[in-house]
């Protein structure tokens, strides 16, 4: 009961938190100088005009069309390969993992039990490779923060898109080498039946942990507010 209230809050706040991110980069009104209770009208206003007008798109054809324009599948070989057997392994963990979990009180059990131990072990294994290979992309040295009041106030914390997207993605590695760790660790003689509950509830809420930093990642890889176009040349001639 609780893990499937702290799922339901978890995964409100990630949505709640990347449309906010949506509306204050692409509106103007979401900018200017207002109350932050006239933000709050106004956001809410702008989420529900979008949830109306998304779930009149919705389709199997748009959502088909949407991920053969992905583009993974442009990228090198071994790399698009790399991605598909991460984002395939992972949706497969978080779907049956969160479904069962919820649904289910006996919890995972026959085929769908081992594809969820197959797909942990090629997830293990092409989260490691992707540290290794790319995750000298996701290295910074971020200016330090001042010992001082104002950095409880969030407009002066230097909270940006850039640094958030870097945490969640050393969020979601930390929380899939902890889901791993927690599931080998009870196949070794090591723990009784309460070590065996504690390490059933870390793999839980490790998973969980590692879905939102995925959804805050892709939230902000994917649908990051386009550039505004450059104007055009003036033509010969004119002034």
């Amino acid at each position: 009961m609780i893990f499937t209230l702290v799922t339901l809050v978890a995964a409100a706040g990630t949505v709640l938190g990347l449309a906010f991110h949506r509306f204050w980069t692409t509106r103007e009104e979401a900018r200017s100088n207002l109350l932050y209770a006239e933000v709050a009208k106004r956001f809410f206003a702008w989420l529900a005009l979008r949830t109306i007008q998304m779930s009149r798109r919705a389709s199997l054809a748009a959502w088909w069309s949407y991920l053969k324009a992905l583009p993974l599948w442009r990228a090198a070989v071994l790399d698009k390969w790399l991605s598909v057997a991460l984002y395939g392994s992972f949706l497969y963990l978080a779907g049956s993992g969160v479904f069962f979990a919820i649904f289910v009180p006996r919890g995972l059990f026959g085929f769908p039990l081992v594809g969820h131990v197959v797909a942990g072990g090629l997830f293990a294994v092409s989260l490691t490779i992707l540290v290794l290979f790319k995750g000298r992309n996701f290295i910074t040295a971020p200016r330090p923060a001042p010992l001082a009041w104002s950095i409880l106030d969030p407009r002066r914390m230097g909270i940006t898109a850039a640094r958030v997207r870097i945490w969640s993605f050393w969020l979601f590695v930390a929380a899939g080498f902890m889901v791993t760790a927690s599931a080998l660790l009870p196949m070794l003689p090591l723990l009784r039946t309460p070590g065996q509950r504690l390490l059933l509830e870390v793999h839980r809420y490790s998973a969980l942990a590692s879905a939102v930093g995925a959804a805050v990642f892709a939230g902000l890889e994917m649908f990051a507010a386009k550039p505004a176009p450059a104007a055009a040349p003036p033509r010969d001639g004119a002034e």
